[in-house]
């Protein structure tokens, strides 16, 4: 065998690999991509559930709760001290 046939041959193998790396690459972008994507959904319906319009999120449900538990807790100490 001749130089140019080596040199034929490694340059066939470089761009053999190199389009093969290149189509993992392109494979391995798009398989994150739509994972990331239904990850990105299901956080956009987290944050939705939680904040909402600022009055009916999940955020303000709790807070309305503990301010709820709050006055529940100031009447309950009323009716104990009334009953003594």
């Amino acid at each position: 065998m001749t130089a140019t046939d080596w040199a034929t041959i490694a340059y066939s193998y470089f761009f053999l690999i190199a389009g093969l790396g290149a189509g993992l690459g392109y494979f391995a972008k798009h398989f994150v991509k739509q994972h990331t994507e239904d990850i990105k959904n299901d956080l956009q319906k987290i944050m939705y559930a939680l904040y909402n319009d600022g009055q009916t999120g999940l955020i303000n449900k709790v807070d309305t709760l503990i301010e709820k538990q709050q006055e529940i807790k100031i009447d309950v100490e009323v009716l104990k001290a009334k009953s003594e």
